[in-house]
């Protein structure tokens, strides 16, 4: 007889709520019995790497979320998010390549390419930045982020030409 596997996907959005309520220590401790009950929850993990992404402690998110891609996991944001946190520790190539598997997962996601135009401004690449700075903006971006592509785009392209 095979053993019946515990549906635990409940467990990380109750995680999730915690989080959204600012509780980041209460999702934390979810995720860490989720994985405890299964070892090999692959969503788990990448929740857990997410949130400790998040607080700044870039091994442990760096940790989890190479875990949860072990096991099958793969989300654009959430290979995003190893990318910036290579980005963060300075470590360009790591960032490129994070972002590039994330585009590859989902192409129509503004944040990706407006972050890599982080990665390609630190090489000194300012037009491979501003053309992720303006792919962003074919995505019709809200407001707010619009705003921040446009100003970025004006730093940049003020750069090229001083």
């Amino acid at each position: 007889m095979s053993e019946k596997k515990i549906d635990l996907s409940v467990f990380c959005m109750r995680a999730r709520l915690f989080l959204s309520q600012g509780r980041a220590d209460d999702a934390l401790g979810l995720y860490g019995d989720v994985i405890q009950v299964d070892p090999d929850n692959a969503l788990a993990y990448a929740d857990r790497g997410t949130v400790y992404a998040m607080l700044k402690r870039s091994d442990m998110a760096l940790s989890d979320l190479e875990r949860a891609f072990a096991l099958g996991y793969a989300d654009a944001s959430a290979y995003s998010t190893v990318a910036t946190i290579y980005l963060e520790l300075k470590r360009f190539s790591d960032s490129l390549r994070y972002f590039a598997k994330a585009i590859e997962l989902n192409p129509n996601y503004p944040w990706t390419y407006y972050n890599r135009s982080d990665v390609f401004h630190e090489l000194g690449d300012d037009r491979a930045a501003v053309a992720d700075l303006e792919k962003c903006l074919e995505f019709n971006p809200e407001e707010n982020l619009k705003k921040l592509i446009l100003s970025r785009l004006g730093l940049l392209r003020n750069q090229q030409w001083t």
